[in-house]
C-alpha cells in the first residue's frame, strides 16, 4: 500500500511539473528585404534606383535665334534636383541693310558682327522628372547688339565709311518652356518669354554743306542716339544634346 502511495505521488508531481512548463511558440523568421540588382545600381523592391540617372547638362543652339541673326551657344547645368542655370553666348549678324541716297553716290549699310549674352535660372516643377527635363519656369537677363557698317561711293563717301548703325537691347524676361530628351540624348526645347528691355539705337548720318561757287561741298558725319524702354517678347526653338 505504501509503495502504491509513493508511486501515485511521484506520478502526480511529474504531471504537475509538466503543466508548469509553457510550450515554446514557434519562432518567426524576420522578413528579409528583397533587393533588386539593376544596371544602374542596387535598388529596393520599391523600384527606386540608388543611382541618379537624371540628365545633368545640355548644350544646344536656338533655331529661331539663327533665323533672326543671332548665333548662340547655350549651356545648361543642373545644380539642384529642380533647378538649373543656363548661360548663352554668341555673335549676331544683321541680315537686312538700311539703304539711303547720298549726294553724288549711293550709300548703304552692310551686315556686321555683334554680340549676344543671356543668363537664366530655371525651375522644373514636374514630379515625374528632375531638372533638366519637362516644363520649366525661369528668369532670364539678356544683352544683344546688332551692328551695320556703312559702305558708300561717290561724294562724301570717305566721311561716312567706317561709321556704323547700332541697336543694343538689354533687359529681363520671365520665361516658360518645355525640354524633352530623346533616347539618343538629343534634346529639344521650346520657350516663350515676356519682359522689358532698354533699347539704345545709334544711327550715323551725313550733313551736306554745299559750296558756293568754286568751293567744294563739305560733308559732316554725325551720330544720333535714342534710348527707350519697351515690352520685349521672345520665342525660342532649341536643339542640342545632353547627358
Amino acid at each position: 500500500m505504501r509503495k502504491n502511495l509513493l508511486l501515485i505521488s511521484a506520478l502526480f508531481l511529474s504531471a504537475l511539473s509538466q503543466a508548469q512548463v509553457k510550450p515554446t511558440a514557434p519562432t518567426k523568421e524576420a522578413p528579409s528585404r528583397i533587393k533588386v540588382y539593376t544596371p544602374g545600381g542596387v535598388s529596393s523592391a520599391s523600384g527606386k534606383s540608388s543611382k541618379d540617372n537624371s540628365y545633368k547638362w545640355a548644350v544646344k543652339t536656338d533655331v529661331f535665334g539663327i533665323a533672326s541673326g543671332e548665333f548662340p551657344l547655350i549651356g545648361e547645368y543642373r545644380f539642384a534636383p529642380k533647378f538649373s542655370a543656363e548661360v548663352s553666348a554668341g555673335v549676331t549678324y544683321a541680315y537686312i541693310p538700311n539703304d539711303f541716297s547720298l549726294d553724288g553716290g549711293d550709300t548703304n549699310t552692310k551686315a556686321a558682327m555683334g554680340t549676344a549674352f543671356r543668363a537664366a535660372v530655371k525651375f522644373y516643377p514636374s514630379v515625374d522628372y528632375d531638372a533638366i527635363e519637362g516644363w520649366n519656369f525661369g528668369i532670364q537677363v539678356f544683352s544683344k547688339t546688332m551692328n551695320r557698317d556703312y559702305e558708300a561711293t561717290g561724294d562724301g563717301a570717305a566721311s561716312i565709311n567706317g561709321l556704323k548703325d547700332s541697336k543694343s537691347k538689354t533687359g529681363i524676361s520671365l520665361i516658360i518652356g518645355k525640354q524633352i530628351f530623346e533616347d539618343s540624348n538629343v534634346t529639344f526645347e521650346s520657350f516663350f518669354g515676356i519682359g522689358f528691355a532698354s533699347i539704345k539705337t545709334e544711327t550715323s548720318k551725313i550733313e551736306t554743306i554745299y559750296g558756293n561757287g568754286s568751293a567744294p561741298n563739305t560733308y559732316n558725319p554725325s551720330t544720333t542716339s535714342l534710348t527707350e524702354t519697351k515690352p520685349n517678347v521672345q520665342f525660342g526653338l532649341r536643339i542640342g544634346f545632353g547627358n
